[in-house]
C-alpha cells in the first residue's frame, strides 16, 4: 500500500505566507515566493524534504510577482510587482539582473522549449524577449521589445518543427534530387538535423486579443475574443489553439499557414459565481477545471466530450468539500485536488480512454478515486515537479511536500513489521503470538526486523530497538545518509558511494566493503542466513560470508549486463540459505519491468531463468507423461511478471515470487495494490534445473507476500480486512499488546503441510523431500520420504491407525486436497491419496514399484 508523507517546508521566515510555488521539471527543487505585512516579499528554495537552501534566498521591498525554471537547467527566473527580473542560479545562489525593461508589476515569465529564449510582459503591455547561453547564462540586451499597451495575461511558444530526416534526404540526394544534394552542400547552411527549438510563440492581452510573435520577432494580430483572455493551450496532435476567457469561454481555432487563425468550436464552462478557477491542460488533450465545487469537470478536447469527477464520503471526504485547485501528473497518471476541508484527492487513471460512441457512459470508469491525503488548512495551489513526481501544497499558511511511499514491511526470524503510518509500524511476534505497536519520532522510509531487534530508517538516521517480549527500547540511533539497510546478528549494513558499511547498532564502522568504479554503486542488500547479497546501480551483483567475524567475499563480482539482454536496471536481489544461488528481479531499458525472474548460480557460475510471459524455465526436466498438466501450468501462469520473490528461510532449494498480468501495474500506484497476483513457488537446484511447486491466487484479504518460512507463506494484510482462511492456528491465536497495534501480519500453510504445520523438523525435511521428487517425477524416493512421514507422523498429536499403520492427523490430506479416500491397495489411504497426485497413467504395486494402470 503506497501513502505521502508530507514535509513542511523550512521556511526561514514563518509569519510570511506562501503565495506562489513551482518545481523545476526534472531536479527535485521547489521554488516558493512568499509575502509578509512587515518583510515585503522573498522567494526562497527548498530541497525534497522541505530543507531550505540558505544560499539561494532573494527578498526584495514588494513581493514577487511570478516564477519560471529554466526548463532544463537550475535557473530560476523572478519577476516583481516592480517589474525587476532576476536570474537565480542553484546552488550557488548567483542572482542577475536583466537590463531594466519593465516599470510595472511582471505578468508573464516564459521559456522557449529549451530555454534559449525568454519572454517577459508586465502590466502595462510591455513585452521583451532574451537570449541565453546553453549554461542559462543571460547573452546581452533584449533581442525584442514590444508595448501592446494593454496588460499581457498568457504566453505560449509554438511547437518546435521536426527537423530534417537526414536519411530520407540522403536517399533523395542519391536519386538526383538537386535541393537535397543543395542541402548537404558545403557552402549552404549547416544541417539542422532531430527536431528543432520553436522561437516563435503566441501572446494575449486584458481585451481579448491574441498576437503572433515569429521567429524574428515581428507580431501581428491573430484572432480577438471577448473578455480577457485566461489560459491558452496548443493540442499539437491537432494543429489546434484552445483559447478560454475569464468568463470561461472556451474556443477552438484552426491556425492557417499563411496566417490568421479559423474558430471551428466556442462553449461556455460552467461555474460558481465569485468562485476562483483552476484551469490545467494535459498532454492527453484534457482541460481540466476546479471551480469551487464537489466536484472536477474534464474536457477531452480530442473526443468532443466532457464529464466530472466527484468527491466521495465513504472514502473520508465531507459534505460540502469544496475543490479550490487541480494538478496532473502525467507520468504517474494521477490527477490530485486540493480541498476546502485540507485534504488532497487523488484520481488514478486505471484505464485507457476509449474511442468508441459509449466513451460518455464510460468516461468516470477511466479514473479511480483514492483514499484522501489529510493536511489540514485550506489547500489553495497543488503542483507536481521534478523527475521524482513530488507534490507540493500551499495551505493557506505553509508549503507541504508530498512524496510517495510504499508501506514498509519486512520479516526475520519470526518476527514481522509492516508499516501503518508515516511514524508507525506494527510488529508481530509468531513465536510468542503478540502484536505490538512501534511509534519512531521519524519518517519510516524503511524497516529490518530480527527476533531481538527492530532497525527503521529515513535515509538520514537509523534507529535500532530492541524486541523483549512486549517492550521496546532504544538501543542506538545515529545519523546515517543510507537508503537501504540489511541486519545481521548485531551488525548493520549500510550504503554509500562504493561501498557497503558494516556498523555496530550504535554507528561505529567495524567494516568497509569496497566497490570499484567500473562495479558501481550498492543500492540492494539482502541477508539470508549467514550471507548477504548486494546489487549495485551498473548491475553488478557480488555475495559476502557472515559467519566469520570479518565478512569475507563468497564469490566474485558478476556483471549481469553480459547475461541479461535489454538490461535498465535491477529491481531486486535475493540470496538462498546455503549461499549458493542469488535470484534477480530486474527492469527493461524501457523501464517496464521484465517478465523474467532470474538465477545466478554461484557454484557453477550460471544464469538461468523463469519466463513468466510463457510460463516456462530456461532450463528444468519435466516428469514423465505430463505433457497436459504442463500445459495447464504454463497457461496458469503465463503473460505475467514477477512482482517480488523470496528464498525459504532455511530451505535453500524453495523459492517463491508473486506475479501480475503483464501491464497491470499501470492501474496501481505501488505492487502490492495490484489485482489478479499469483503465488508461483519452485525448486531450484543445479541438477534438476527449475521446477514449478505450486502455483495460488492470493487470497483476497491479503496484501502482499512477505516471506517464505516453511511450513508457512507469510503475508501482510489489507487494512481493515480479516481472512480466516489465513488466521494463526486456534491454538496459538495472535494477540494485540495493551497499546493495541491491528495485526498487519498473517500466514498461511504450504499445500503440503495443511495439517502438519505443527510438525518437528524431521518430519518438516521428509515432506519437502517428498515435494520435491513429485516435482521431479521421481517416485521412488517420493515413496520412500513418504515412509519417513509415516514413522514421524506417530509422534504428531491425534493418532490415528490405518491398515495397521500408525499415521499422524494430515498426513494422507497432504498428498491431495481431492484425493480419493477408498482404500485401494496394501498401503489403503496412502496409496489412494498419491494416485491423486501420481503421473496419469502409473500405480504402485508393493512399496516402490510402479506399473500402468487402466487410469491410464
Amino acid at each position: 500500500m503506497a501513502v505521502y508523507f508530507d514535509h513542511r517546508i523550512e521556511a526561514p521566515d514563518r509569519s510570511n505566507l506562501p503565495s506562489h510555488l513551482t518545481w523545476h521539471s526534472t531536479l527535485p527543487i521547489l521554488a516558493v515566493a512568499s509575502s509578509g505585512p512587515s518583510s515585503g516579499g522573498s522567494v526562497d528554495l527548498y530541497l525534497q524534504q522541505g530543507e531550505c537552501v540558505k544560499s539561494c534566498h532573494v527578498d526584495r521591498a514588494q513581493p514577487a510577482a511570478a516564477l519560471r525554471w529554466h526548463p532544463v537547467k537550475p535557473v530560476l527566473v523572478l519577476g516583481w510587482e516592480t517589474g525587476e527580473v532576476v536570474l537565480l542560479t542553484h546552488p550557488s545562489g548567483d542572482q542577475t539582473a536583466l537590463p531594466a525593461v519593465h516599470t510595472a508589476r511582471i505578468a508573464l515569465l516564459e521559456w522557449s522549449g529549451s530555454g534559449s529564449r525568454l519572454v517577459t510582459g508586465d502590466q502595462n503591455g510591455v513585452l521583451a524577449v532574451w537570449k541565453l547561453d546553453a549554461r542559462g547564462r543571460l547573452l546581452g540586451n533584449h533581442l525584442v521589445k514590444h508595448d501592446y499597451n494593454k496588460p499581457l495575461t498568457c504566453c505560449i511558444f509554438k511547437p518546435a518543427s521536426p527537423g530534417v530526416d537526414v536519411a530520407m534526404l540522403a536517399r533523395a540526394s542519391v536519386s538526383g534530387d538537386e535541393s537535397a544534394l543543395d542541402m548537404f552542400s558545403w557552402k549552404g547552411a549547416p544541417l539542422k538535423i532531430g527536431p528543432q527549438e520553436g522561437l516563435g510563440f503566441y501572446v494575449s492581452t486584458s481585451d481579448g486579443k491574441v498576437h503572433a510573435v515569429d521567429e524574428q520577432g515581428k507580431t501581428s494580430p491573430l484572432l480577438s475574443e471577448d473578455g480577457s483572455i485566461r489560459k491558452l493551450f496548443y493540442l499539437e496532435k491537432r494543429g489546434v489553439l484552445v483559447v478560454v476567457t475569464d468568463t470561461l469561454m472556451l474556443s477552438q481555432y484552426t491556425l492557417r499557414p499563411e496566417g490568421g487563425a479559423h474558430e471551428f468550436m466556442k462553449v461556455k464552462l460552467s461555474s460558481t459565481a465569485g468562485q476562483n478557477v483552476d484551469i490545467i491542460w494535459t498532454e492527453n488533450s484534457l482541460l481540466i477545471t476546479a471551480t469551487g465545487e464537489p466536484v472536477i469537470k474534464i474536457w477531452d478536447l480530442e473526443r468532443d466530450e466532457n464529464y466530472v469527477l466527484s468527491l466521495d464520503e465513504t472514502l473520508g471526504f465531507k459534505k460540502g468539500e469544496m475543490i479550490n485547485c487541480v494538478s496532473y501528473c502525467a507520468a504517474k497518471e494521477i490527477l490530485a485536488a486540493g480541498t476546502s476541508k485540507g485534504r488532497i484527492a487523488m484520481w488514478k487513471m486505471v484505464m485507457e480512454p476509449m474511442s468508441s460512441s459509449n466513451y460518455r457512459a464510460d468516461a468516470k470508469a477511466l479514473w479511480k478515486l483514492q483514499n484522501p491525503t489529510e493536511i489540514h488548512g485550506n489547500v489553495t495551489e497543488l503542483q507536481w515537479g521534478s523527475n521524482q513526481n513530488l507534490l507540493a501544497a500551499n495551505n493557506s499558511r505553509t508549503v507541504l511536500i508530498l512524496s510517495e511511499h510504499v508501506m514498509s514491511a519486512h520479516f526475520g526470524q519470526q518476527v514481522a513489521a509492516v508499516q501503518l503510518a508515516p511514524t508507525q509500524l506494527s510488529i508481530t511476534n509468531f513465536s510468542s503470538g503478540e502484536t505490538l505497536p512501534l511509534q519512531s519520532d521519524m519518517h519510516i522510509r524503511g524497516v529490518c526486523v530480527s527476533k531481538d531487534s527492530v532497525t527503521v530508517w529515513n535515509g538520514k538516521h537509523i534507529s535500532v530497538y530492541e524486541l523483549s517480549g512486549t517492550a521496546l527500547h532504544v538501543t542506538g540511533s545515529f545519523p546515517c545518509d543510507s537508503h537501504i539497510v540489511a541486519v545481521h546478528d548485531e551488525n548493520l549494513y549500510t550504503v554509500e558511494p562504493n561501498r557497503v558499511q558494516i556498523r555496530t547498532p550504535q554507528g561505529t564502522v567495524k567494516q568497509l566493503l569496497t566497490f570499484s568504479r567500473a562495479e558501481g554503486n550498492p543500492v540492494l542488500l539482502d541477508v539470508c542466513q549467514s550471507y548477504l547479497a548486494v546489487g549495485t546501480d551498473t548491475a553488478h551483483i557480488r555475495v559476502y560470508d557472515l559467519s566469520r567475524r570479518d565478512a569475507k567475499a563468497h564469490c566474485g563480482t558478476k556483471n549481469l549486463s553480459d547475461h541479461i539482454s535489454d538490461l535498465g536496471a535491477l529491481r531486486s536481489v535475493k540470496c538462498n540459505a546455503s549461499g549458493s544461488q542469488v535470484s534477480l528481479l530486474a527492469s527493461q531499458i524501457n523501464g517496464r519491468p521484465d517478465h523474467k525472474v532470474y538465477f545466478y548460480d554461484i557454484e557453477m557460475d550460471t544464469m538461468t531463468h523463469f519466463d513468466f510471459f510463457t510460463g516456462r524455465p530456461s532450463t528444468g526436466v519435466s516428469p514423465p507423461d505430463e505433457g497436459e498438466k504442463q500445459k495447464f501450468q504454463e497457461n496458469e501462469i503465463n503473460g505475467r511478471f514477477p512482482v517480488s520473490h523470496y528464498w525459504d528461510e532455511s530451505e535453500p532449494r524453495l523459492f517463491v515470487c508473486e506475479t501480475a498480468p503483464i501491464g497491470s501495474e499501470k492501474s496501481a500506484s505501488a505492487y502490492s495494490d495490484l489485482e489478479d497476483v499469483s503465488v508461483v513457488t519452485l525448486f531450484c537446484t543445479q541438477e534438476h534445473g527449475l521446477l514449478l511447486q505450486d502455483c495460488f491466487s492470493r487470497p483476497s484479504g491479503l496484501q502482499a507476500l512477505l516471506a517464505l518460512d516453511v511450513p508457512y507463506y507469510y503475508f501482510t494484510c489489507k487494512p481493515g480486512e480479516e481472512n480466516p482462511e489465513v488466521s494463526p492456528p486456534s491454538d496459538q491465536p495472535i494477540r494485540a499488546a495493551p497499546a493495541s497495534a491491528p495485526v498487519m501480519a498473517s500466514r498461511r500453510p504450504l499445500r503440503d503441510f495443511v495439517g502438519l504445520e505443527k510438525c518437528e523438523k524431521g518430519t518438516r525435511d521428509a515432506m519437502l523431500n517428498f515435494s520435491f521428487y513429485l516435482s521431479v517425477g521421481d517416485m521412488d524416493e517420493a515413496f520412500k520420504s513418504i515412509k519417513l512421514i509415516k514413522r514421524y507422523g506417530a509422534r504428531l498429536k491425534g493418532r490415528r491407525s490405518v491398515n495397521g499403520d500408525v499415521l499422524g492427523d494430515g498426513v494422507a490430506p497432504l498428498l491431495g486436497p481431492g484425493a480419493d479416500r477408498r482404500p485401494s491397495s496394501v498401503e489403503g489411504v496412502m496409496v489412494s491419496s498419491l494416485q491423486s497426485v501420481s503421473p496419469p497413467g502409473f500405480a504402485q504395486q508393493g512399496d516402490s514399484t510402479y506399473s500402468l494402470s487402466s487410469r491410464g
